[in-house]
């Protein structure tokens, strides 16, 4: 029996229900019967009732219980696998072997959106590539937009390189959020640039280097690792990075580089 669904603002949700977008993320994936696909936030199945049928395996993720419930009731195919789950914490490594390829898509909660993203960034297998829906502002900070590049676009820069491949207005939803939202293309690299054993060092080296946009790099290392200028610029000239730039006018590359040194 369906239940009555209701979006919850606590869970970030607003159900897709524009048919055009919903064929663009589909035509994205370019799906083929030997696909394994993992989706978050399947909501009502609207991404959901196009892919079952032309893949091998759909794993659906969903943490809603009604929702769950909705679509446990309706896939009952044998290569649809519908769990209960929070996608932030999900174990990607106890479904799927180390070495087996799937593709991600989701329609993401917007509050919790990157740490999703870096979930199955980190995690073995990785995905193929990954297809989420996000809010604008956050799918410009990943590409690391000119006005928007920051902690964020480091700390998933080090796993793949993306890119906004279209923009959703409001109306494309149920009910409609406030902001404007963006299909992102992410891609990982064979390997991240840094080792997954040096993950939160380097979170908490970039985080420190980057308290204020405003200030030098020179500036921000000195004051956020509390260190002396003269080490902040010996690091910095290690590096071969200028002590003027901002922090948020530094590559991936560049910071690192700027780790490792720092790290010496």
């Amino acid at each position: 029996m369906s239940r009555r669904i209701y979006a919850k603002k606590s869970l970030g949700q607003n159900f897709l229900v524009d048919k055009q977008i919903k064929t663009k993320i589909i035509n994205n994936l370019y799906l083929n019967k030997d696909d394994k696909i993992i989706e978050v936030g399947p909501g009502k199945g609207a991404l959901t009732e196009m892919i079952y049928e032309k893949v091998s395996s759909l794993l659906a993720i969903e943490l809603d219980d009604n929702l769950y419930l909705n679509l446990s009731s309706k896939y009952e195919s044998e290569n649809v696998n519908i769990i209960k789950a929070d996608a932030k914490l999900f174990k990607i490594e106890d479904y799927l072997d180390n070495k087996e390829k799937y593709k991600f898509v989701g329609n993401l909660p917007y509050n919790v959106a990157n740490k999703i993203i870096l979930n199955f960034l980190q995690s073995l297998p990785k995905p193929e590539f990954m297809i989420v829906m996000l809010q604008l502002e956050v799918a410009k900070r990943i590409i690391g937009d000119e006005k928007f590049r920051g902690y964020l676009t480091i700390m998933i820069g080090i796993f793949c390189k993306s890119e906004i491949l279209f923009q959703v207005k409001s109306t494309a939803f149920k009910p409609k959020p406030k902001v404007t939202s963006a299909v992102l293309k992410l891609i990982p690299y064979e390997k991240p640039k840094i080792n997954i054993s040096d993950i939160n060092k380097f979170s908490d080296f970039v985080g420190k280097s980057f308290i204020s946009r405003r200030k030098t790099i020179l500036n921000n290392i000195a004051s956020g690792h509390k260190i002396s200028k003269n080490e902040a610029v010996e690091i910095l000239n290690q590096s071969k990075i200028n002590l003027n730039l901002r922090p948020q006018n530094l590559s991936v590359d560049d910071w690192v580089k700027l780790y490792f040194i720092y790290k010496k």
